[in-house]
């Protein structure tokens, strides 16, 4: 029988890791529980790797969002109407508040729009300096100077609870909610505009919440008033998923969101030492839950041929190690060099 003191010692290293550079020791110091109020719009170091001066930058925000009454169908207008937006300038690096209308207005060219969404742990004010460092690392050696715009999605993952088991739990139950409203802003993109995804640990069950409500299926019973018909599909990035390993199954939780995939990069980890223990936000011992997809990675030899063809695996362990953290994937040469040619579809120079 495992003993109070080592239970103790794995429950402090659950989840505590998860995608917020606090979780890696001496590598950041502590960033301080603030408000987007207080701590936006601010400056950071001006990134001189590329000049992208037709890039937009947004960080779009649901926390603080009214809860959602699920016994109803979803409207888009009333899910985008409630999250906060921010604009960056690509020179200056300043941070100013904008809206939905501005957005929309701006997108008049049809420009090629990425999604990052982070995972759990990750204060308001942490998400725009880490959501900045993701697009200074995607966009880095890119040879084709095309405009982007590219999409922070911030969501109410900052801790919450002192206990780590309960609070991953809680934030678990806020992603199907972050999730509603990302489909919701992902309507509002035209549909001649290419889409691409990136998700991290929790982040990746707000992305499939969110794509499989725009494939049809329902969210504890809730769904969209009209389907959304002949839209173009999504490049999508899975980094260190924490979600079932099953999930993306047809006619599992989010058996809906593969038909939304253009196409789909699982950058996995069978030595992430937080993932290893994915099962105890379902029950007191590890292995009687369910593994993470990000630990496993998918069974896909039963899946159509084309659902086959549009997926691809990768092992990060020799890249990442045991770590469970953002970092370590989008500062290795060689993975972002593979997110860079799946969601951006660019030739790329090696670093």
């Amino acid at each position: 029988m495992m003993n109070m003191g080592l239970f103790s010692g794995i429950t402090a290293l659950l989840f505590l890791a998860t995608a917020g550079p606090q979780a890696m020791a001496g590598i950041d110091s502590p960033v301080p529980a603030v408000s987007e109020r207080e701590c936006a719009p601010f400056e950071d170091a001006k990134c001189t790797s590329c000049e992208r001066r037709d890039d937009q930058i947004w960080l779009i925000s649901a926390r603080g969002v009214p809860c959602l009454s699920l016994d109803e169908s979803l409207d888009e207008k009333n899910l985008v109407k409630n999250l906060k937006y921010w604009r960056s300038s690509t020179q200056d690096s300043k941070w100013n508040k904008s809206t939905l209308e501005n957005l929309q207005a701006d997108d008049i060219q049809h420009m090629q729009s990425v999604v990052w969404v982070h995972g759990d742990r990750m204060e308001a004010c942490e998400a725009f300096d880490v959501g900045r460092q993701m697009y200074r690392e995607l966009v880095r050696c890119t040879t084709d100077k095309t405009p982007i715009r590219f999409i922070i999605f911030s969501w109410p993952s900052a801790k919450t609870l002192t206990r780590p088991i309960a609070d991953a739990r809680l934030k678990a139950s806020r992603t199907l909610s972050a999730g509603i409203h990302l489909a919701g802003l992902l309507k509002t993109i035209p549909q001649e505009d290419q889409v691409s995804l990136i998700g991290f640990s929790f982040g990746v069950r707000v992305i499939a919440t969110a794509l499989h409500l725009l494939g049809g299926g329902d969210v504890a019973g809730a769904t969209f008033t009209d389907p959304v018909i002949g839209h173009q599909k999504y490049r999508v990035v899975f980094l260190a998923s924490a979600i079932n390993c099953d999930w993306l199954e047809p006619g599992h939780k989010f058996g809906k969101a593969i038909d939304e995939m253009e196409s789909l990069l699982l950058l996995n980890n069978y030595c992430d030492r937080i993932l290893k223990h994915y099962g105890k936000l379902y029950c007191h011992c590890a292995r009687r839950g369910p593994e993470a997809l990000g630990y496993t990675g998918m069974t896909i030899s039963h899946l159509p041929e084309a659902d086959q063809d549009r997926i691809r695996q990768f092992n990060s362990s020799g890249f990442v190690g045991k770590q469970h953290a953002w970092r370590p994937y989008i500062y290795s040469p060689q993975l972002m060099s593979m997110i860079r040619r799946e969601t951006l579809g660019k030739t790329v120079v090696s670093p």
